[in-house]
């Protein structure tokens, strides 16, 4: 059973137990695709698995146990097996090399990876990987039979990442100190997060981004940055350089108590930026639609433009689409139910363009004797 069939199984008996009403405002949609996103955390379904295992002798009805709860509980460590299958062996995308050494430094990952049984006798590989949220890519991808040779490959690219990782982080404010929960107010659940700035814990952060500058953001919206929240994404911007990203409501160490000046200037920018943006059209530019949905929002990437559309009479009122230059056409609609979502998605589509990242694909393997 795949997780997206799974989680939909146990979000109906969350719903159908639900005595306190926690899922009625909750669209099916939306939770079933948290709950997908809790089982591809194995921490978080081995911390399931073992809630249900000590309330299992509290079922008074043993029926309901044996023939939903017991059920549930199976799927739980199917999930958690295949996991850990998943996280012992990582390969390549489907090319036959298994990873034996990665290195993570900023957004792209170095990988050396190793294929025993290559028919070309190129046993050894060199690749970079890059992600964003789902979307993912390999890049500079070689094979050959020496690994010594591959090896150096590693390492030079590792050491001309590095480089990368510390010009860009350069861009941004700089502050150097980590935000401590002494610079905090508590990360209290009973209060809403939504446009208050917060700093991220620094051991939520990847080594090379613990500092300040990079803790603390703007939080926009998410299930998770709400009073007595029922999720956990918090969906918000980086005050030091405007990227959009998504931390957990756990991740969050608190509202901070007095903002840094560079941050208190960010803040302000980051402000104007979006009031102006919400500024009505002028009379002589009517609001252009679109099958139904009024476009409210429009960002700028290359060459196309992403839009975010609304139409609060339809059964998804947010979407968002890209438009290629040159075109009146617009395509590739990602509808949802949450206008945060569809915010989000918005500024993700168009900072992955940006980026120029590729779906995930099998990357095309060149032998280090043809880069010579």
């Amino acid at each position: 059973m795949d997780n997206r069939t799974f989680a939909a199984e146990l979000y109906q008996f969350l719903k159908n137990n639900d005595s306190l009403g926690h899922f009625e405002d909750i669209p099916a949609e939306d939770g079933i695709s948290e709950l997908e996103e809790y089982l591809s955390d194995l921490d978080v379904v081995k911390e399931t698995i073992g809630d249900i295992e000590e309330i299992a002798d509290s079922f008074d009805d043993h029926e309901v146990y044996v023939t939903d709860v017991k059920p549930l509980l199976n799927g739980l460590r199917a999930v958690q097996e295949r996991l850990e299958a998943e996280q012992s062996r990582r390969m390549v995308a489907d090319t036959g090399y298994e990873v034996r050494q990665s290195i993570r430094i900023g957004n792209r990952e170095i990988l050396m990876a190793e294929n025993p049984k290559a028919a070309d006798g190129n046993f050894y590989m060199k690749a970079r990987y890059t992600e964003h949220g789902i979307i993912c890519e390999y890049s500079e991808v070689f094979v050959d039979s020496d690994y010594l040779e591959i090896m150096r490959l590693f390492t030079g690219s590792l050491l001309e990442q590095i480089e990368k990782a510390a010009a860009e982080i350069s861009k941004g404010a700089y502050q150097p100190e980590p935000i401590t929960a002494q610079d905090c107010h508590p990360n209290d659940y009973s209060q809403s997060l939504v446009g208050k700035v917060v700093a991220i814990k620094a051991e939520a952060l990847r080594p090379e981004y613990r500092r300040g500058d990079m803790q603390l953001v703007l939080v926009d919206g998410g299930n998770g940055a709400n009073a007595n929240a029922r999720g956990n994404a918090v969906f918000c911007t980086h005050l030091n350089d405007g990227s959009r990203t998504r931390f957990e409501r756990y991740d969050v160490q608190g509202e901070i108590k007095e903002l840094p000046a560079w941050a208190a200037a960010r803040l302000d920018a980051i402000s104007a930026e979006r009031e102006a943006a919400k500024q009505p059209p002028p009379e002589s530019a009517p609001q252009e639609k679109v099958a139904g949905y009024a476009i409210s929002e429009r960002v700028k990437a290359g060459k196309k433009t992403f839009v975010l559309a609304e139409n609060p009479k339809a059964v998804s009122p947010f979407v968002t689409w890209q438009q290629l230059e040159g075109r009146s056409g617009y395509d590739l609609g990602h509808y949802f139910s949450d206008r945060d979502k569809a915010l989000a998605d918005l500024h993700t589509r168009a900072d992955r363009e940006r980026e120029d990242i590729s779906p995930v694909k099998a990357p095309k393997l060149k032998n280090r004797d043809d880069a010579r």
